[in-house]
């Protein structure tokens, strides 16, 4: 039986003859290797060198409490020896209940159906073919379309690519196979940055906007999906929760579901439990994943309504029944880390260290806010963004030069891991990170600036 190599410069020889890593172009790999990691301890990484290094973007957004939480570890341990997992489909168990329970009490009221999924892509395509097959149900037979927001991202899978942007790096190249999808345009609302060069948001052009939006599309639409308060993927765009409730108002007017995508936004990041707590818009389907489980296992939730869960109740011969699945669905293991992850909100400070960790972010951040190679920085919660570009001209890299990937390479060095998607650089550390953390790694990013 062949053994793997117990070298990590022939494991990661090893790898490149074998693994396909995501959202890498493969070459890259030829001069900058995969980075070998043997462990993670609180909020940081154990690389095979010898470096310690701050997991400065919660490991792809997810990690809310850092890494080997001994309550998760332990729901972890637990629930493997007693039900790994089980096959949903007419069955049931006792973590998803428990999960389903705990999370009910925070969600808006009309929110009372689950359906589990496995991340948050498939959560997306959960609403989505739910909102659909509902209309349909309806008698609703013309809606065949979706609504988004440009720079939107909600997922990999076919169909949340479909009302993603439509001219991203990812959509375009699939569009023959998409969703037909129109698309809204939302400004960002400048009363997040530190050094704002407009003044008030642009809320009545956006408010007139969206309603000429719904007027012309909103009769054919199933339903519209957005992210509530920050668009993540699309470059750390944050909008006003006024023009959110200006869409809700409009679904509500056009027969239109709206889903909110809290895959990103949900569980601390943007210093509520969700980013709907901050806006006071309850949707038709709530999309959950990412830090559901702390990070630590996949598992996602869409949630609905009774109203949209009686347009699927009837025997199996009406063909009302929502035929969807996946063979992880509720998983037990999974379940039962994201019970033991919701209970640290209600046993320990976490919205407190949450709220704690954006004052200290945003002041950490207006130091760097006039740093000659920054634009627009800016903070919601706990995230920070800001525009990369070259001090010389004011204006963006070349994308050819890669300096995004370069930067979050050289942070490795420092002790720090931050990925810029193009010249978007941001941190979301984990709830938990130390304060003082927060300002070394802001002196990091502008020594490497």
């Amino acid at each position: 039986m062949p053994v793997l190599p117990t070298d990590w410069q022939s494991r990661v020889a090893f790898d490149r003859s074998h693994v396909w890593h995501p959202f890498t172009p493969e070459k890259d790999h030829v001069a900058d290797p995969p980075v070998p990691v043997i462990g993670a301890e609180g909020v940081d990484y154990l690389l095979a060198d010898g470096r310690r290094v701050l997991d400065g973007i919660s490991s792809w957004w997810c990690n809310i409490h850092g890494h080997g939480h001994p309550r998760l570890v332990s729901a972890l341990e637990r629930q493997a020896g007693r039900l790994d997992h089980v096959m949903f489909a007419g069955f049931t168990h006792e973590p998803a209940l428990e999960l389903a329970a705990r999370l009910r009490p925070r969600l808006p009221q009309s929110l009372t159906r689950c359906f589990f999924s496995d991340d948050g892509s498939t959560a997306v395509e959960v609403a989505l073919k739910m909102a659909f097959q509902a209309q349909l149900q309806k008698g609703e037979n013309g809606r065949t379309r979706f609504g988004a927001l440009s720079d939107g991202y909600h997922g990999d899978t076919l169909g949340a690519v479909g009302v993603g942007e439509l001219d991203n790096w990812l959509t375009g190249l699939f569009r023959p196979l998409l969703l037909a999808c129109d698309r809204l345009v939302v400004p960002e609302d400048p009363r997040y940055e530190i050094n704002p060069q407009d003044s008030p948001p642009r809320l009545e052009r956006a408010i007139a906007e969206i309603r000429e939006f719904f007027y012309e599309h909103g009769s054919g639409m199933a339903a519209f999906i957005a992210e509530p308060l920050v668009q993540g993927a699309g470059g750390m765009r944050f909008w006003a929760p006024e023009l959110l409730a200006e869409i809700r108002k409009q679904c509500d007017s056009c027969g239109v579901y709206l889903i909110l995508d809290e895959v990103m936004t949900g569980f601390g990041r943007t210093g509520r439990f969700l980013a709907i707590d901050t806006c006071g818009v309850a949707p038709d389907f709530l999309c959950l994943a990412k830090g559901l489980t702390g990070g630590m296992l996949p598992l996602a939730l869409t949630w609905t309504t009774d109203t949209v869960y009686e347009l699927f109740w009837g025997d199996a011969s009406e063909g009302r029944t929502f035929y969807h699945g996946h063979t992880h669905t509720a998983n037990a293991t999974a379940c039962a880390v994201a019970c033991a992850s919701l209970s640290l909100f209600d046993n320990e400070p976490v919205i407190a260290c949450a709220e704690k960790l954006s004052c200290t972010m945003r002041e950490a951040w207006t130091q760097l806010a006039d740093h000659p190679s920054i634009r627009r920085a800016r903070t919601l919660g706990c995230i920070a963004a800001a525009e990369i570009v070259d001090p010389r001209t004011g204006r963006p890299h070349d994308p050819a030069l890669r300096y995004g990937w370069k930067l979050h390479r050289k942070a490795l060095d420092h002790g720090l891991l931050i990925r810029p998607m193009g010249d978007c650089l941001y941190l979301m550390p984990p709830l938990v990170t130390p304060l003082e953390r927060v300002h070394e790694s802001v002196e990091v990013i502008a020594k490497l600036l």
